[in-house]
């Protein structure tokens, strides 16, 4: 069970997906409603639908990762968002299409709620007729008010929820790790440089992104923002050591013969695993699954590669090593989280 799941609201299981309520959730409908001008119905609506269509985009982080053969089961509600738990093959072509799915469900959307706006409000966005929609203006504040006017509430209603939908993938598309947008610029750069340099890239202009959204917190006095700097800035601190460790992985001798069963690389020699029995560490394959100490038998057992982060039976290290093994440092943390 991950940090985000504990104490948190199982909501539902849909496409093999749970969903959870993160217990601080509270507070972010508390903010936003503050934020929308009070308690009312419309706003608390109005909320719901904020995080409906976050819930629409981690299911499209989701679905996508597990379209290409990845891992995806978790997704939990949270004040900063939403986060799809995602574990796709650690290639740049897989780990690209499952972050640039969400974004492209707001972009679905987008139209959809255009269409049941009023023809009206429809004519005052485009400006001139034929012309393609214009999201800048969606995303300012006055001319929303403005179009507001021409509404009822329920069509008021979907024109808040198409800013805010837009307002949504502006925000994720920023290149700033790890938001959609840094993950994306990764996987791209990937193809080119190599994931540990993409990441390194990736990761630094998370690091100047986060000074950024601190600098703009401080002058809107947005404690919101604060959350999101400090997030961020975590978030990229943590990815630009990973990409450190990396390389350093790829310097550690490899069992020759063996291979994880789901991304193919040799495990790595060394005492990196702990006996749950008398707790020493020690090699689990230099010892075939069993602990030198206590002789506890782990072969059946479940442990998490050190390379993809995910689990699979010692035994089958074994059975893999008929797949010629990938080299030291192939890949890194494929358990990816996306934010939004």
């Amino acid at each position: 069970m991950n940090t985000l799941t504990r104490g948190s609201l199982r909501l539902f299981r849909l496409f093999g997906i749970t969903v959870y309520l993160n217990w601080m959730w509270i507070f972010a409908v508390l903010y936003f409603m503050y934020a929308a001008g009070g308690v009312s119905f419309w706003n608390f609506l109005f909320v719901l639908a904020l995080f409906g269509i976050v819930l629409a985009h981690e299911f499209g982080h989701a679905l996508a990762c597990r379209s290409v053969g990845g891992q995806a089961d978790t997704i939990v509600l949270w004040p900063l968002g939403g986060v799809a738990y995602v574990s796709p093959p650690w290639r740049p072509g897989a780990m690209l299409w499952s972050i640039v799915a969400g974004p492209l469900v707001n972009v679905a959307l987008a139209p959809v709620l255009w269409a049941l706006l009023p023809a009206p409000v429809r004519h005052q966005l485009l400006g001139v007729t034929g012309a393609l929609l214009p999201i800048a203006w969606l995303v300012q504040a006055p001319r929303v008010t403005e179009l507001l006017m021409l509404c009822t509430p329920a069509q008021a209603f979907v024109l808040q929820l198409l800013a805010l939908d837009l307002a949504v993938l502006t925000f994720n598309l920023m290149p700033v790790y790890p938001l959609d947008g840094g993950k994306i610029l990764w996987s791209a750069l990937w193809f080119f440089i190599g994931e540990t340099r993409a990441l390194r890239v990736a990761s630094i202009l998370g690091i100047i992104g986060a000074g950024g959204f601190m600098l703009l917190a401080f002058a809107q006095g947005s404690l919101w923002l604060v959350f999101i700097a400090v997030f961020i800035l975590v978030s990229a601190l943590s990815a630009f050591r990973q990409a450190g460790a990396v390389q350093q992985a790829r310097r550690i001798p490899r069992h020759r013969g063996l291979a994880c069963p789901n991304c193919h690389i040799a495990p790595p020699c060394g005492n990196f695993w702990q006996c749950g029995a008398c707790g020493v560490h020690f090699d689990m394959f230099a010892h075939h699954g069993r602990c030198p100490q206590c002789g506890a038998n782990y072969l059946n057992n479940e442990i998490q590669c050190l390379d993809c982060r995910r689990m699979a039976p010692v035994s089958g290290w074994f059975t893999a090593a008929t797949v010629e093994a990938a080299p030291a440092g192939a890949g890194s943390d494929a358990a990816s989280k996306t934010l939004d």
